[in-house]
């Protein structure tokens, strides 16, 4: 592994255990008492909004820029920058869903709303962070290794919360 990849891939750990916590929270829905879902959601939005994005900014400001370089392909991580809109989008959503049920009862729709947005953001994060991950390893053997040094710095740089 490279010190891109390393850092790339360290700070994916950190992140993919936030990811699977949604995963849990999200098979907790409707089968166990709101009051021990609702602090498992309050936590998934903020590790969402916290954490999660701003890595996901730091990543399209340090690396996005220079592997669309190294691709010489201007707009070969368009699908990357969909996927951060979708997860912006859900993760708005998540919170819309938090203000709007304060205590008590989910009801039905609350619920199926709740796990619906939940498992959408496992499932997209899950396979975009691999994703990342590969095109990462393609960055960090396409160009020279002092650029990629500089590439992990800034990224490690760029995040704003420490993991």
């Amino acid at each position: 592994m490279t010190e891109l990849t390393e850092t790339v891939h360290e700070h994916h750990v950190h992140l993919i255990a936030g990811v699977d916590a949604i995963l849990v929270t999200a098979q907790m829905v409707g089968s166990v008492p709101c009051e021990e879902l609702r602090p498992r959601v309050l936590e998934a939005r903020d590790f969402l909004a916290g954490t999660l994005l701003p890595h996901m900014e730091a990543a399209e400001r340090a690396v996005y820029p220079r592997l669309e370089s190294a691709l010489s392909d201007a707009h070969a991580l368009e699908p990357l920058r969909r996927e951060h809109e979708e997860v912006r989008q859900l993760t708005a959503e998540l919170g819309r869903l938090c203000d709007a049920h304060q205590d008590g009862v989910y009801r039905r729709g609350e619920a199926l709303a709740l796990r619906r947005v939940l498992y959408r953001i496992f499932a997209l994060l899950r396979v975009h962070l691999d994703e990342e991950e590969m095109l990462t390893a393609l960055l960090a053997h396409s160009i020279d290794p002092d650029a990629a040094k500089a590439v992990a710095a800034d990224l490690a740089h760029a995040v704003a919360i420490p993991l």
